[in-house]
């Protein structure tokens, strides 16, 4: 029997030293991995030419429909002979821009203009930007790092456009994204805004601030007003004979809380706060649409795109593909997104601690006054 224990205990001793072996091999290699990659939550940006994309995507069909053509052979040889003079005629057209551009240049290199200068006045790109809002407006910080690319590489004559998705949100947020729309105004780079679901509240604050809206016919546009809420539990603490102290150093430091009595001057005190928010937000809108009769749209109602047009909040109706497609004939189609080095567990540990701090955030502001959604 004593041998019998004895020989189990080896065995179990020599099974776990091999697991403690393997597990710190695993480790160990996870750890080199680690130093090889980007560090954890590094971004890089990624470019998509959609000229070119396209064009072998109609090559690769053309190629395709010759395999297996559907219709006789002599018309099959009447449009190869068409398709011909047409590529041809295309190629002449080319090559005379080519020859004019050509030109202008020399002309401008002759008068001593820099080579630098010239660029920029023959740069004929469109860079695409993607936003998609929550309520944080969390892609905030992806959008600041894309214009400030924007802003080192893009000339005069490029166009950025943006292919907007929001309902609206936090103020500060939203705020902050619109200003960083409004850098590229500022840097005399012209800004499109294609809203293709919806660009409410604070999404269309963002909008806004671009030279030009264009609009899908059943995007929800509008919603320029303000709204807080929030529950009170005082009298239910009060039915309990529960007590709650709330110290404050300031007359205003804290007005409409979840736990403390709502007193009128407090109800007073904020509404005066989302009035002010809400006169800031029209003043922007006013600032950047001067035709806009702002008392008939800031009632915080929202319209679809076509009355929105009439209303002056949108420029023109189209889908953003059919916008880009359009532009794609004179331009170069130019997609930037922001893609994240992180792996899926990184990425899913990442995700639990902004949803925290998230909630610490929003806990934090029930006590306040601060009023939290523009919408």
């Amino acid at each position: 029997m004593n041998e019998w224990i004895q020989q189990y205990w080896t065995f179990y001793h020599a099974g776990v030293f091999i697991f403690l072996v393997a597990g710190l091999a695993l480790i160990f290699r996870f750890l080199i991995l680690r130093k090889k990659k980007k560090q954890p939550g590094e971004t890089k940006l990624s470019f998509k030419h959609w000229n070119e994309r396209f064009n072998k995507d109609f090559e690769q069909l053309e190629l395709e429909m010759r395999k297996f053509p559907h219709l006789p052979k002599e018309a099959v040889k009447l449009l190869k002979k068409a398709y011909k003079k047409e590529q041809k005629k295309e190629k002449k057209e080319d090559s005379l821009k080519e020859n004019e551009s050509v030109k202008k240049i020399r002309e401008e290199l002759a008068k001593g203009t820099s080579t630098e200068d010239v660029l920029k006045h023959h740069s004929n790109r469109v860079y695409v930007l993607n936003f998609s809002g929550n309520i944080m407006a969390s892609q905030v910080e992806q959008l600041r790092d894309e214009i400030s690319f924007m802003l080192q590489v893009a000339q005069p004559t490029d166009e950025v456009v943006i292919r907007l998705t929001s309902p609206g949100g936090a103020v500060p947020n939203y705020g902050l994204a619109s200003s960083q729309i409004a850098r590229l105004r500022q840097h005399d780079l012209k800004c499109t805004v294609c809203v293709d679901l919806i660009a409410a509240s604070g999404g269309y604050m963002m909008a806004a601030v671009a030279d030009k809206i264009v609009a899908a016919p059943f995007a929800i546009i509008g919603s320029i007003g303000v709204v807080a809420g929030l529950p009170n539990f005082h009298r239910v603490l009060k039915k309990h004979e529960v007590d709650y102290y709330l110290f404050t150093a300031g007359k205003y430091k804290r007005t409409v809380t979840p736990l403390g009595e709502v007193t009128e001057e407090g109800q007073e005190k904020m509404q005066q706060d989302l009035e002010a928010i809400h006169h800031s937000f029209k003043k922007l809108i006013v600032d950047h649409r001067k035709e806009i009769d702002i008392e008939e749209v800031a009632t915080g109602e929202f319209w679809l795109a076509e009355e929105a047009k009439e209303k002056g909040l949108v420029d023109e109706i189209l889908t953003s593909d059919d916008y880009l497609f359009d532009k794609m004939k004179d331009f170069e189609i130019i997609e930037i997104t922001t893609e994240d080095s992180r792996n899926r567990i990184e990425k899913l540990l990442q995700g639990g601690i902004e949803l925290f701090k998230s909630f610490g955030k929003r806990t934090s502001l029930e006590d306040s006054e601060i009023p939290g959604l523009i919408r």
